[in-house]
This record gives structure tokens, C-alpha cells and sequence, in this order.
């Protein structure tokens, strides 16, 4: 509940001003909702403990002394220990699950400590966050639960049954995902110099622009990196179609968690747990700041940053922007744009000195994938927002609602897909492959061509052993051909949670097929696509197959998130009410 206190002033007042009555003020109150939408949530992920090279000034000291530190530093509401993932950085697989353990001990209500590596090696490589998994990836005999070659990336130095990094981190569960750190065009065979590199697009989220002092020793938030060194890699790999956010990297090897400088990685989710922060970096919900507490809300046609829609109107762009302890400085707002698969850079349209920008695009062209971000400053201190892509496509012969594979429980793959709007549409084409890049074809189907809503499924019953991906290749009678996002299954796993809602899209009630591989109490969680939680209920799951059914009759119209919670992962789903 809001209370607000209105005092009165009087202007005809003779004497020192301003002249408020202050003994009788007018007083209202306002419920506000129980669900807060989205809150900013400040820290770091790049930092190193004595179970690697980190703790230099003091190698008695673990991860678990590491986040009371942090706990304590300004700022801080999450702090990532990414240790170097081999023994020669100091690396044991001895003390890998120690310090997962330690990570989940720390973390509270009001502060996520979180556990994961830091991959590779800096001659013929590049560094690697990783996070949201339990496996230690590794090349050295016995120091390592998941084996990926010394500097294999996207599987150029491969062997028979050997996959890359990126290709492997795609295996390891969706809440897995990774950043590049202190990047060099040369890095991670070769990608800065390379055409876009799909299996690497679905699993990094984010680049450094700015990175240490790596061994500062400072404590008074007064050592920040020289300048955004890597921010030219940030806005090269946006020109080649990533999908990528930038981060603010502390690089720790001392004990000044988060007090080396006010440089933070800020993200944006309804609340601090770890299920919201896997969802909030994989949707690139979050920004780079070197102010510790600068808040930044942008917005294009009301979705967050990190984005990636499109619509039939031109894009409307709201920027607000603020220092809450230094709430008097006026912001400089700049808005940059650019062309997804170009490889032009980013260029700025517009700017404002003020606190907010309203700015819509009319010149962007029906059909082009464009990005947006913004560049603030406000008091000398810079921030840089994750993008919002967005495709402008006024005659839409094909609205894709959804696009999903399930394994089913004889190892057989279903997928479906549910279209509206069907205009001019010539046919779909269900192609398939085993390494994310060479493609063939399974199934073509002539499109309906109706305006509601129509359902197309196919079932895949000699799917490769391992990984499968499947897309959707659209084709206009004008010969036009769109193609839809990747989806991967792994077959090869022994046993699998996995989840199928129907009907898709939705009306009065919803039904969900839950395939679980333990008997535990779940979570049955639905979002609108802003965060903002509309029906949460607990569920018995026991092993195997069963159906749960949901009165949806209270879900405002428009697309949700349907987010299944095991103790494991959650699986989350999109669809639509309407």
C-alpha cells in the first residue's frame, strides 16, 4: 500500500517561501498489485576464488568466505564465482561440488550467490562464462565431468563423436548459458571474423564492454577498467545477427568482491531467486553500468529489453533513465540502431538530455530485422542497454504463435507448430539436422490459408542418437522463405522431464502433459511477458506421464509464459489467450 501526503502551498504568503501548510495535509492511499512486475538487481559475474587463481592475497579463504565479502560490499545483490575450469589455473574436480554447494549454502532472500567457470585458455582460445550447469567441462584427465577438447569451440578441431563448446552447453539443460569474457576478434576459433555461428547465437548471452582491474587490490570503489575496452567486439557481433547483451566484468583475483569499482551487471526480474535470474540472462534482460545504482527502463511496443519480436507497427521506443542518489543530474540519452546480418554498425538516430525519450521509428522498412539499444550517461558514468529486436511486417502472411519438439516416451520426437493470419502462404517445410548447420528436409505440408487458428504436427520416429534440431522453413506464393527458430532435443538421455500444453493458444482452460523423471511436489507458475505472475499452483508429480488441467478463465488476453518448476530445472512455455 502507497500512502501519499499532498501539502498545500500558498502563494500570496508574505515571508520566507515556499509556505506549505504542513499541520492538516491531505492524505490518500493506494493498493498497489502483490506482484511486483520487474526489480534491478546489481552484481558480478566474473570472479575467481583459491579453488582456482583467485584469493591471492589470502589462499586460506573459499567461495563460501568469498559471498559473506560480497555480501557486505555495496551493491551487491549477486555475485558469480566463475573459476578457470583447468588445473593449471588451479583448477581441481575435488573442489567443484564444493563450491556449487557452497554457492547454494550463501544464498538468501536478498542475495543469489551463484557457482560456475570460467572456460579455456587465453593463447589459441578466449575465456568463456559459464553458468547453469553442474557438469565441469575440461580436457585434462580426471578433471573434468563433461569432456570438451583444449580450444574447441564450434567443433572445428572435433574428433567422431566429440562435440565443441557451444554445441555441448546446448546439451547441458536451458537454464545453461554463457558470456564471452574479455574478448579478442581472433578468439573462440575465430568467430569475431566469421559469419554468424547459430549453434553459438542460442547459447551466448552477453559480452564484456569493460572488464577488471583484474588484480586490484582496491576497496574503495575506485578502480575501474581504463575505458570500454571491448564494446567494438559488443557492436560487431550485433551487426552479424547475435543476440547478445553486454556485461560490466570485475575479473576478481583478490578479496574486494564488488569494491574494486561501482561497475555492475544489472538484471532485470520480478524477484532474486535463481530461476528468475536463468530466465532474465537467457532473455538478455539486463545492462552494463558504472554506477552502482543506475536504473534504466527501455521498452520498444512495451516488451524489455532483450526482446525479440516482431509486429505490424512501427516501433514505439520509451526511455526512462535515472541515478536514484543523484536523482538532480540529467541524463544524456542516446538511442543506436542497426541492421541484424548486416554487418553495419550500430548507428545513433536520435539523443535527448533529459530524463526520458520517447522516440518512434517510422522510417524502419517493412521486413528488416532490426535492433535498438540505448547509451546513457548521466554524471560522467556510461550504461549500455541490452538490445530489442524487432521486425516490422505490416502484411504478415504468417503470424507462428509456436514451434515446439517434445520427446515422447518411446524416444519418438513430436513437433507441432500453431499458425493465425495465414495470408498468401505457399507451404511449410519441417527440415531437420545433427549438427544445428546441414539441414534436410522431413515433411512439407500446403499451408491452410485461413485466418484463425491452424494446428500442423509431425512425428519423427527415427531421430538421430544425441542431439536433433528441427526448423521450419515458410515459403510465400511469392516465393518469400522465412525461416522459424531452432529447436533441439537430446535423445539420448536415459530419462527427461519434458512438458506439452494444449490447446495452444488458449481460452477458458488449458491442459498440461507433464512427463516427469522423479515423484516430487512441482510449481505450475503462468507470466505475462512482462514478468507479471497471474496463477501459481502447486502440483504432486509422480514419475511417468500425467495430465493436469487449468481453469484459465481469469488470464488477461495476449501471450504467457507457462513455467513448470521442478526441483531440477523449470520448463518453460509460450502461448497465447485470447
Amino acid at each position: 500500500i502507497c500512502h501519499y501526503f499532498i501539502f498545500a502551498n500558498n502563494s500570496n504568503c508574505v515571508g520566507s517561501s515556499p509556505n506549505y501548510l504542513t499541520s492538516n495535509p491531505l492524505t490518500s492511499c493506494v493498493t498497489t498489485s502483490a506482484v511486483a512486475v520487474n526489480n534491478y538487481y546489481y552484481g558480478n559475474l566474473h570472479a575467481h576464488s583459491s579453488y582456482s587463481d583467485g584469493n591471492q592475497d589470502n589462499g586460506s579463504l573459499t567461495p563460501a568466505d568469498n559471498f559473506a565479502y560480497a555480501k557486505n560490499s555495496l551493491c551487491m545483490d549477486f555475485l558469480g564465482i566463475s573459476e578457470h575450469n583447468h588445473a593449471t589455473a588451479g583448477m581441481s574436480i575435488s573442489n567443484w561440488q564444493p563450491g556449487i554447494a557452497q554457492a547454494t549454502a550463501a544464498t538468501t532472500s536478498n542475495f543469489l550467490a551463484l557457482y560456475g567457470m570460467e572456460w579455456g585458455v587465453i593463447s589459441n582460445g578466449g575465456h568463456v562464462l559459464i553458468y547453469g550447469t553442474n557438469q565441469l567441462i575440461g580436457w585434462e584427465t580426471n578433471n573434468y565431468n563433461t569432456y570438451v577438447p583444449k580450444s574447441d569451440y564450434i567443433g572445428t578441431l572435433q574428433t567422431t563423436g566429440v562435440n565443441g563448446l557451444f554445441r555441448t552447453l546446448n546439451n547441458l539443460g536451458n537454464n545453461c548459458f554463457a558470456t564471452f569474457a574479455h574478448p579478442g576478434y581472433s578468439d573462440y576459433n575465430n568467430l569475431g571474423n566469421s559469419p554468424l555461428n547459430p549453434i553459438a547465437d542460442s547459447v551466448v548471452v552477453g559480452t564484456a564492454i569493460a572488464s577488471g582491474i583484474a588484480f586490484s587490490t582496491n576497496t574503495t570503489y575506485s578502480d575501474p577498467p581504463s575505458a570500454y575496452g571491448y564494446i567494438d567486439y559488443y557492436t560487431r557481433m550485433l551487426s552479424k545477427g547475435y543476440h547478445i547483451g553486454p556485461l560490466m566484468d570485475h575479473d576478481t583475483h583478490n578479496t574486494n568482491f564488488g569494491r574494486s569499482s561501482n561497475n555492475r551487471l544489472v538484471v532485470i526480474m520480478p524477484s532474486l531467486t535463481s530461476a528468475n535470474f536463468y530466465t532474465a540472462m537467457r532473455g538478455r534482460n539486463f545492462y552494463a553500468t558504472e554506477d552502482c545504482d543506475t536504473r534504466i527502463s527501455f521498452t520498444l511496443n512495451n516488451q524489455i529489453m532483450g526482446s525479440n519480436f516482431s509486429g505490424n507497427t512501427s516501433p514505439a521506443i520509451n526511455v526512462y533513465a535515472t541515478d536514484p542518489t543523484n536523482p538532480s543530474l540529467i541524463p544524456t540519452i542516446k538511442l543506436m540502431f542497426g541492421i541484424a546480418g548486416s554487418n553495419i554498425l550500430p548507428v545513433q538516430i536520435t539523443s535527448i538530455n533529459a530524463s526520458t525519450l520517447s522516440y518512434t521509428d517510422y522510417s524502419l522498412a517493412n521486413n528488416v530485422n532490426g535492433y535498438y539499444y540505448v547509451d546513457v550517461t548521466i554524471g560522467g558514468n556510461r550504461s549500455i542497454s541490452s538490445p530489442i529486436w524487432y521486425k516490422k511486417n505490416t502484411t504478415v502472411p504468417v503470424n507462428l504463435i509456436n514451434f515446439s519438439a517434445s520427446l515422447q516416451s518411446n524416444k519418438d520426437v513430436a513437433i507441432q507448430w500453431t499458425t493465425t493470419q495465414e495470408i498468401n502462404c505457399k507451404s511449410y517445410e519441417l527440415q531437420h539436422a545433427e549438427d544445428g548447420v546441414n539441414f534436410t528436409t522431413l515433411f512439407i505440408e500446403n499451408a491452410k490459408n485461413t485466418n484463425g487458428y491452424n494446428y500442423y504436427n509431425y512425428r519423427d520416429l527415427h531421430p538421430f542418437n544425441g542431439i536433433n534440431y528441427y526448423r521450419l522453413k515458410q515459403t510465400d506464393v511469392d516465393n518469400k522463405i522465412t525461416f522459424s527458430k531452432v529447436v533441439a532435443i537430446n535423445i539420448s538421455k536415459s530419462s527427461i522431464n519434458s512438458v506439452q500444453v494444449y490447446p495452444n493458444p488458449i481460452r477458458d482452460y488449458l491442459t498440461l502433459n507433464i512427463h516427469s523423471n522423479t515423484t516430487e511436489k512441482a510449481s505450475i507458475a503462468i507470466t505475462d511477458m512482462l514478468g507479471k505472475v497471474e496463477l501459481i499452483q502447486e502440483i504432486n508429480l509422480v514419475k511417468g506421464n500425467q495430465i493436469s488441467s487449468i481453469n484459465t478463465t481469469g488470464l488477461s488476453k495476449g501471450n504467457h509464459l507457462i513455467t513448470v518448476r521442478w526441483k531440477q530445472e523449470p520448463i518453460s512455455i509460450q502461448c497465447m489467450k485470447y
